[in-house]
């Protein structure tokens, strides 16, 4: 089989088309498709990229490597025009974890003292494979790996997680990944102690690449998936609209509310749902009832959302203001990619920065939690907590 690439041709009215290229002994044969793709492109976008002339039948591999390039690095630069609130750069406490401590959440409940459990999972590549979820006592510092009694069958790459009583047990839910068999999952434990009991993986067709999870008191949950299809790279690029947030009852799964690119953090409280989205760079409100997410109401417009956690009544959002500056730190540890972190009123709409880290402490938040005075915020990648007083 040949290989292929896509280029993209901009015309008028908000329309452009695609064309497959296809390489033949070193060079490219172009296989005009009719494909007419109805996004709406700004035109500030359509001016920045290349316009391909329809008359040309034949380009070398490498400039069509180069076309391609030129349009993904020229969209994503669009936008690193977020200012950054630089005036709230300080010094943090650093805490050692795995790495890849993307998602967190307090424990108050299963240990005599309140605790963090944080899901770590390597996710560079190159990187020794790592899946555990730590736990950090604030109180006295101690750090540990929680045991986990699950079937061998298990492989172990925790994403999202959250913590939820349901009557008397404390369950784990987590987002789970096993990348060789192209397998998405949410898996339940019990949380007793130090110990994490497996209850059961949850399997199906529209949990088809999730993010974070939500749970209820009754048992239920809500998954967001980032997009239609795992990797699917040009939804995420072009803001393609058509991830899904899933409901599972019990027993099985049904689509809660759909629409979106890159959904990303999820979480409720008092009969309302929260939910973020890093490409369209918003923060949404539901009510939801019988399994549906209703009555769609913007919260806040911040650039890059990820991970939603309380804080009192309120809302803790980390973003990244600079998605260029994300990739490169996600291919290269050294490479800093700055975490601002908002606190949101849902109520009035109000938003305040509370923490804001160039990548000199901490690259790439995506989680920040407060307990007792001091804001907890974790990173995509690389192995350490950040601590910061919050006044």
């Amino acid at each position: 089989m040949p290989r292929y690439a896509y280029i993209i041709q901009f015309g008028f009215r908000s329309r452009f088309r695609v064309f497959k290229a296809f390489e033949v002994s070193g060079k490219i044969e172009w296989r005009f498709q009719t494909i007419q793709i109805k996004q709406r492109i700004r035109t500030a976008v359509r001016a920045v990229f290349y316009i391909l002339p329809c008359e040309v039948k034949t380009f070398s591999y490498a400039r069509v490597m180069k076309y391609v390039f030129t349009c993904v690095v020229a969209l994503l630069a669009l936008n690193a025009c977020v200012k950054l609130p630089i005036d709230k750069q300080a010094t943090d406490e650093i805490i050692t974890v795995g790495p890849g401590p993307e998602d967190m959440v307090v424990d108050e409940i299963s240990w005599k003292e309140p605790r963090l459990l944080i899901s770590c999972n390597s996710r560079r590549k190159g990187e020794a494979d790592y899946g555990e979820i730590n736990s950090y006592n604030p109180q006295n510092g101690e750090r540990k790996i929680l045991h986990r009694v699950e079937p061998s069958s298990i492989h172990f790459n925790p994403h999202g997680i959250d913590l939820v009583q349901v009557k008397d047990s404390l369950i784990l839910l987590v987002v789970n990944h096993y990348h060789e068999q192209k397998e998405n999952s949410i898996l339940r434990y019990l949380v007793v102690k130090d110990t994490l009991y497996f209850l059961q993986k949850i399997v199906d067709p529209l949990i088809v690449s999730p993010n974070a999870v939500t749970g209820f008191a009754d048992g239920t949950m809500l998954v967001s998936n980032d997009a239609k299809k795992p990797g699917n790279f040009w939804h995420v690029l072009f803001i393609i609209k058509k991830a899904q947030i899933v409901y599972w009852d019990g027993s099985r799964c049904s689509v809660a509310s759909e629409g979106y690119c890159y959904t990303n953090g999820i979480t409720n409280k008092a009969g309302k749902v929260y939910l973020a989205s890093t490409r369209q760079n918003k923060v949404w409100q539901f009510d939801f009832k019988d399994g549906k997410m209703l009555n769609k109401a913007e919260v806040a417009k911040v650039h890059g959302p990820d991970n939603i956690r309380f804080y009192g009544d309120n809302l803790l959002v980390a973003c990244h203001l600079r998605f260029l500056a994300f990739i490169k730190h996600f291919k290269n540890a050294e490479k800093k990619s700055p975490t601002t972190v908002y606190r949101i009123n849902p109520v009035t709409k109000e938003k305040e920065v509370v923490y804001y880290d160039s990548g000199k402490e901490l690259s790439a938040g995506s989680t920040a939690l407060y307990h007792k005075g001091y804001l907890y915020v974790s990173g995509v990648f690389d192995p350490k907590l950040a601590k910061r007083q919050l006044k």
